[in-house]
């Protein structure tokens, strides 16, 4: 996958990673790995991930994936965590008036991986899609199967 420079991931991606107990799960979990040993940020998600992961685990009281999740939705040597500020605010409301379907967390995301520059949305999320974002917008969506994983993965580990 070339031109892979910053990949943004959506919420449902860490959930992926940290609650699921497939094969897909442990391919998210050696993404992360992968990233983390590649020595360069490649990774970006915005303050809004933690909001909406946290949801679930403080539904069911399970303090330790609250805590787990904590941990790693921080900015860290392999991820880049953007705050939800006035300008992603503004940009998501303008993604959201020209696409009427898309839901004001997905703008918001979309707003941020556009705002920072990402070559690149990870997300499972059907809602996400190239038709809401510009016309002229030069990132693309890539969606999670296994063959996009091992892509990644390998092109983080050369």
């Amino acid at each position: 996958m070339a031109g892979i420079e910053r990949i943004y991931l959506d919420t449902n991606l860490f959930i992926a990673a940290f609650e699921r107990k497939d094969a897909l799960g442990i391919r998210f979990g050696e993404l992360f790995t992968a990233s983390r040993q590649a020595g360069h940020k490649a990774f970006v998600t915005s303050e809004l991930t933690l909001s909406e992961v946290l949801v679930g685990p403080c539904r069911n009281r399970d303090t330790n994936l609250v805590a787990s999740y904590e941990m790693l939705v921080r900015t860290s040597e392999w991820l880049d965590v953007i705050p939800v500020a006035r300008p992603v605010l503004q940009k998501a409301a303008l993604l959201r008036a020209s696409a009427l379907s898309l839901k004001l967390p997905d703008a918001i995301h979309l707003a941020t991986a556009l705002g920072v520059g990402c070559t690149h949305i990870l997300t499972d999320d059907r809602g996400i899609g190239q038709a809401s974002l510009p016309a002229d917008a030069q990132v693309a969506v890539l969606r999670p199967d296994a063959a996009t994983l091992d892509a990644l993965i390998q092109e983080l580990s050369a």
